[in-house]
């Protein structure tokens, strides 16, 4: 019966020592919950680092920038594009892109990890998002919409019959408080007109609707200036701080960048309409006097042509590069579009009922799995009046079902202290068979 007991005794032992090797001790960083797009889709974009078997609407690469292709919704059409220009590679995890041919809405969800930066002075990582409107300088997808005919010079949209343009966007974002980014609109301006323009010697307006990071001292001017900006219905006049960088890009291609930032974030939720008018009279005023070397007059930047607006939103966070290295944001574009004053009166009432699953990390000595419902109904009338009392009034009713998918996660400290603690429990083992022997 000793016999036993000690062969009894070895194999727990053993039994011991590979749980505790397969067991990682806990010692991690809770991430927040990422809510995802849905995969049922009329589109989807994906960048990923897992091998998946796509379906007929599914792009999928498997590394930096990310896919894209033109959607359609009614008589407009949008370039999507997954458009992580930073990245020379991602670790883990994917972004998703989205868009519901039926009810033209557009959804971003990215939750990567152990990313490689091209420039990791930077900080940005991509720019996800869409062509709202034009052809990029040098590229050949044209994305037409009959209000905004582009390209179209400065001096047209400041003074001309396109002056009185609104772009309106109805919008929820989702990003942690310590995740850099902006949800913005980036403007491409050049010398002469698209395709055929270059980059260089031109112009890049980014009008920031949503920031995490409202001030950037490399580019701060000092500058503040109040626009008008129309959120649900009320005409708030905004106030932005003007960043410019006269020599923005590398080496001998260069353009003038200038970004106006809301000082107190902007605004995270909702249907958000601005006028490009009063932003362009600030830039042609604003380069002479911050770039003379390059801006010798107010006419000279007049006659830059408008190529392009894409929306997007940059991100990324240089505090978690190394570890744990996450880079998590998700939104949701409801509606986009350009809108002429006095025209039209739109009247709508969407019902959007969306599913969505999220991820979180966290840690214990074994995995399982945690699911959470909950139900969430919310109305809300949005109303915007021009000058011309044409009113345009949509009411927006959106029921969602928020489903929170708990995904534990076992992460090692050190191994060199498993086999120490494994190599104590054999020792004393022996030690115990010896003295019952003796």
């Amino acid at each position: 019966m000793p016999r036993i007991s000690e062969l009894t005794l070895m194999v727990s032992i053993l039994v011991l020592a590979i749980y505790v090797m397969s067991v990682h001790v806990v010692l991690s960083v809770q991430m927040p919950t990422v809510p995802s797009c849905p995969l049922n889709s009329s589109t989807i974009l994906m960048l990923t680092t897992e091998p998946i078997l796509p379906s007929a609407n599914m792009i999928v690469t498997y590394g930096p920038p990310g896919p894209w292709t033109i959607v359609r919704y009614g008589n407009l059409e949008y370039l999507l594009q997954i458009n992580m220009w930073n990245l020379a590679s991602v670790g883990y995890g994917n972004e998703t892109l989205t868009f519901n041919n039926e009810t033209g809405e557009i959804c971003f969800s990215s939750f990567i990890s152990n990313v490689t930066l091209i420039s990791p002075s930077g900080g940005v990582w991509g720019y996800p998002g869409i062509y709202l409107v034009g052809i990029f300088p040098g590229g050949q997808v044209n994305i037409r919409n009959p209000s905004l005919p582009l390209p179209l010079t400065v001096s047209d949209l400041v003074n001309g019959s396109y002056s009185n343009r609104l772009i309106a966007l109805n919008y929820s974002m989702w990003v942690p408080d310590d995740e850099p980014m902006d949800w913005s609109y980036d403007i491409w301006l050049t010398t002469a007109p698209a395709p055929s323009a270059s980059l260089n010697h031109g112009a890049e307006l980014m009008i920031w609707l949503y920031t995490t990071t409202p001030v950037f001292s490399w580019a701060d001017t000092g500058i503040k200036v109040n626009i008008p900006v129309t959120v649900n219905g009320s005409l708030i006049n905004e106030t932005f701080d003007i960043h410019v960088d006269c020599y923005h890009g590398s080496g001998s291609t260069y353009w003038t960048y200038i970004a106006f930032v809301p000082i107190n974030g902007g605004f995270k939720n909702g249907y958000v309409s601005i006028s490009l008018k009063p932003f362009l009279q600030y830039m042609v005023k604003v380069f002479p006097k911050i770039c003379p070397s390059l801006w010798s007059s107010q006419s000279q930047v007049a006659n830059l042509w408008m190529d392009v607006i894409t929306l997007g939103s940059e991100y990324g966070n240089n505090q978690w590069v190394n570890y744990p290295g996450w880079g998590v944001i998700a939104w949701r574009l409801y509606e986009a579009s350009i809108l002429t004053p006095g025209l039209t009166q739109v009247t709508s009432t969407t019902t959007t009922t969306t599913t969505v699953t999220s991820t979180v990390t966290t840690t214990v000595t074994s995995p399982r799995l945690v699911t959470s419902t909950s139900l969430v109904t919310e109305t809300s009338t949005l109303i915007e009046t021009s000058s011309s009392t044409v009113t345009l009034v949509t009411t927006l009713t959106k029921l969602t079902t928020v489903t929170s998918t708990i995904t534990i996660i076992r992460q090692a400290i050190n191994e060199a202290v498993v086999w120490v603690i494994l190599v104590i429990v054999i020792v004393v083992a022996v030690a115990l068979v010896a003295v019952r022997r003796i």
